[in-house]
């Protein structure tokens, strides 16, 4: 268990290491990503997604639930008026596929936020 959970440690350390590196995804529109990209309390993979993505249109996060069987699904817009800068203009939805809003969608919803993004009244 110790070496496994020091793998790990090791890993996510390389991965956030790496995300200096990141390219600009220049043709992506749309976008796919699992709750891997949006551990927890670092939400660094995902923010450095988003603002390396300067075309994206559509995201979807499936998050905490695998397959097609989501019991919930929402779906954001951002504000035209309030869109933050490191985020595309042509992203026009953000849809969250998940089994149930727990704590650690709660967090990722909250991040989202951060940048505008929230379910439309």
């Amino acid at each position: 268990m110790i070496i496994s959970l020091f793998s790990l440690q090791l890993l996510q350390f390389i991965f956030k290491t790496d995300l200096r590196w990141c390219p600009t995804f220049s043709m992506l529109k749309t976008l796919l990503l699992n709750d891997y990209w949006c551990v927890i309390d670092d939400h660094r993979a995902l923010a450095c997604i988003l603002e390396h993505s300067p075309v994206l249109e559509k995201l979807t996060l499936q998050l905490f639930s695998k397959g097609p069987d989501h019991k919930m699904e929402m779906k954001g817009t951002i504000s035209s008026t309030k869109r933050s800068s490191a985020i595309s203009e042509h992203l026009k939805i953000v849809e969250i596929k998940c089994k149930l809003v727990d704590r650690r969608v709660s967090k990722v919803l909250k991040f989202l936020r951060t940048f505008n993004i929230s379910k439309p009244p």
